[in-house]
């Protein structure tokens, strides 16, 4: 529900920063498609920070032809190396090995545990955040994640996976090789492959488009490479069993970067929603950088005017790994989730620095500065709570600790 309060008009300040933000959006989609097209033939990679010192594509170090989750042999000796090869390391050796003693059944288990220290306690002044340790007056321990995953291999081209986290089914589905690297077929439940793929599921952005790390859907994706191309479609029904839509990514690389656009249609019980994004990534010697800006509108998606855009965010962020154990990293997101609502928008600096003390263990320190709105409407103006997206201020730090096996 929209609360009537503020509507913008054509020549207002605040459409002016919407007009300029999708013309931004037009630009990064035609670098992207010249991207696309112009370097047909350059290997396409998974991770930034990773893959692009590698040159390999995601199935090099990953289970899934899609990336992220449980890494193969290969991935396996470089993560317990810190992220990197070991001197002595035989690529051939290693893939005939693997081919020789195929693995039927893998199993592995991610388990984080977070320490929540509020810099804003007060539960009474209204403020709404969007994560469950936001709601916290007192500083506690959370079981963040506790993830045991099966791979299992089915026949030479079908693989089936199933997670389960804290008691609820995260990934199920069959994943189908058609045609190695360039294309595989996905069925049942998993996340929903838009824009960057991020582990962090509390980027403003993720959150308020609902597209978090911790998010599932079902339904049926087919996606792969071919030369610097990347691609993706899927059909879907979300967690909501009302909705059902379609998504689509098309992307591509030069070099160190790689850069697309997501598009995702969505028909829910009341209306269409449209919601597109576009994403670039580069990464060069320990340094990566990336960033994504969003726009959503529901009702008229034929429509691309600043007029019709209901929501907009964006985030961009680097990393450094100063070392192969020690890594920081920085990032600025916002969210505005209503243009019914003047100064509801929410705005986050993200630090962070990680330490792998050991090979399957690290300690992370995050800092959350949510920045206050000046524009913010008074309490009294907005009757419902819930439309209160903006944190006030109200900061945190984490000290999450994650073993993995």
């Amino acid at each position: 529900m929209k609360i009537p309060y503020y509507k913008p008009i054509m020549h207002s300040p605040y459409n002016i920063i919407l007009y300029k933000s999708i013309r931004t959006l037009f630009i990064f989609t035609v670098i992207a498609y010249t991207l696309l097209f112009l370097l047909w033939s350059v290997p396409v990679e998974a991770r930034p920070e990773f893959a692009a010192e590698l040159n390999k594509d995601c199935t090099f170090c990953h289970i899934d032809p899609a990336g992220g989750g449980p890494r193969n042999r290969v991935g396996e000796i470089f993560e317990e190396n810190y992220f990197e090869f070991p001197e002595d390391f035989d690529m051939e050796a290693v893939t005939e090995e693997s081919k020789e003693v195929v693995k039927q059944l893998t199993t592995s288990l991610d388990l984080q545990t977070a320490y929540i220290n509020n810099g804003h306690d007060d539960e009474d002044d209204g403020a709404v955040a969007g994560c469950t340790s936001c709601h916290s007056s007192v500083d506690k321990f959370f079981l963040m994640q506790a993830e045991v995953t099966f791979n299992a291999q089915a026949s030479d081209h079908v693989r089936l996976t199933m997670s389960n986290n804290l008691g609820s089914i995260l990934n199920a589905f069959a994943t189908v090789e058609a045609i190695p690297k360039h294309l595989y077929l996905k069925v049942g439940q998993f996340r929903l492959p838009f824009g960057i793929k991020q582990k962090d599921h509390n980027i403003l952005v993720r959150e308020g488009y609902d597209l978090g790390s911790n998010k599932r859907d079902v339904g049926i994706e087919l996606g792969g490479s071919y030369g610097n191309a990347f691609y993706n479609a899927a059909l879907f029904n979300s967690g909501n069993s009302s909705a059902n839509g379609t998504l689509g990514t098309v992307g591509g690389q030069f070099g160190p970067v790689r850069a697309g656009v997501s598009c995702k249609f969505e028909n829910t019980s009341e209306d269409w929603e449209r919601l597109i994004g576009a994403f670039i990534t580069t990464s060069y010697a320990g340094l990566s950088l990336e960033g994504e800006f969003n726009f959503g509108n529901s009702g008229d998606i034929g429509s691309f005017s600043a007029d019709s855009v209901d929501s907009k965010g964006y985030y961009v962020g680097a990393k450094y790994r100063i070392l192969p154990q020690l890594t920081i990293s920085g990032r600025y997101g916002l969210f505005d989730p209503d243009r019914a609502v003047l100064g509801d928008a929410a705005r986050r600096y993200t630090f962070i620095a990680q330490y792998n003390f050991i090979e399957n263990g690290a300690i992370s320190l995050f800092y959350w500065a949510n920045l206050p709105n000046d524009d913010r409407l008074p309490d009294d103006k907005i009757p419902n709570k819930n439309m209160l997206r903006q944190l006030q201020g109200s900061n945190q730090v984490i000290l999450l600790s994650r073993f993995w096996f």
